[in-house]
């Protein structure tokens, strides 16, 4: 970047309103558009009236930028990145780089100050979930690793992060639901999205607690639990190919003894049996829509219709010809 052509401003001074909605109970929603000379795009809040308000943008700059946001309410944010990488810089002098399709929790004080760093021509697509101290501390108070981060890391610096890794499976499900570029008006509509909006924190703290504590109880670092996470999500997405333990590992950038082992122990099950239960489960789905037997076992990866049956059979105690009738 060359400084002369970074622009320096406060985050919504980029943003003008177009839209406002007020709902019951003093839940106000708003729609923002990047102003013309910074780019295009859009910014969308919702607020769920209980100490929770999902935001998300979906933007193009024009300049390179550093833009800065300021908070006075202490709590928590969920960031989900579902475009490309930007940088969070902090007041103390240290950086976060957001990648694409990762996560994060971060944790502020009542005076929090970062700057967000954009780089020009870039997609930038996040979906965001704030909740308030008052409520974030009842969240997670069972959660000994997760809130003593949070207490200690914030009163020391103002903020903390609790790293995620990559979005998975179930979370870009929920994902995909939000919407980017408009705002839904439909009363039962915004109900149904802040159903989601509940899912997705539910979730989200409940995997990281997880990850924390298999972190402390296998003597795992990010680092190797980041590889995991990326050899479920390759299973996950990609069951109805030919995958073996070496382009797993490969492909997750984790040793193949580690993958076989730490999987393992971190998930209960083999990285097989993992992917076996996969395409079990997407062929129970497939039966359903009367979808042939052959189809099916050829759609979710097995070349031997007799071997898949019975698998299936074996696993749910009925023969996919049987199950698929049931739907028929």
């Amino acid at each position: 970047m060359v400084p002369e052509s970074v622009l320096h401003t406060n985050i919504y001074d980029l943003l003008e309103i177009v839209k406002s909605i007020k709902n019951p109970f003093s839940r106000e929603n708003f729609m923002a558009k990047v102003k013309p000379a910074f780019g295009d795009g859009t910014f969308l809040w919702y607020n769920l009236g209980n100490g929770i308000a999902s935001y998300t943008y979906a933007y193009e700059l024009s300049q390179d930028t550093v833009a800065t946001l300021y908070s006075d309410v202490a709590g928590a944010v969920l960031v989900f990145n579902l475009g490309d990488d930007f940088t969070h810089a902090y007041q103390n002098g240290t950086k976060y780089v957001i990648k694409k399709n990762s996560f994060f929790i971060g944790f502020s004080s009542h005076a929090f100050e970062m700057k967000i760093c954009m780089a020009q021509g870039k997609s930038y697509k996040t979906v965001n979930v704030g909740i308030k101290e008052e409520l974030l501390l009842r969240l997670i108070a069972h959660y000994g690793d997760m809130y003593a981060k949070m207490v200690n890391d914030t009163r020391l610096n103002g903020y903390a992060i609790l790293e995620g890794g990559e979005i998975d499976g179930m979370q870009r499900e929920i994902l995909n639901l939000f919407p980017l570029h408009e705002m839904d008006e439909d009363v039962l509509n915004v109900l149904k999205l802040e159903g989601h909006i509940m899912h997705l924190v539910h979730d989200t703290i409940v995997r990281i607690m997880r990850m924390m504590h298999k972190m402390s109880d296998l003597n795992l670092d990010i680092a190797k639990i980041n590889s995991l996470e990326r050899a479920r999500n390759i299973i996950y997405n990609e069951y109805d190919k030919e995958l073996s333990i070496k382009q797993i590992a490969y492909r997750s950038a984790i040793n193949e003894c580690y993958l076989k082992k730490d999987f393992k122990a971190y998930y209960g099950m083999t990285v097989y049996e993992m992917l076996q239960t996969q395409r079990l489960e997407m062929a129970k789905k497939l039966l359903k829509n009367d979808t042939s037997v052959k189809e099916v076992s050829s759609k979710v990866g097995y070349k031997h219709t007799g071997h898949f049956s019975k698998l299936f059979t074996k696993r749910f105690g009925i023969s996919p010809s049987m199950y698929r009738k049931n739907f028929s």
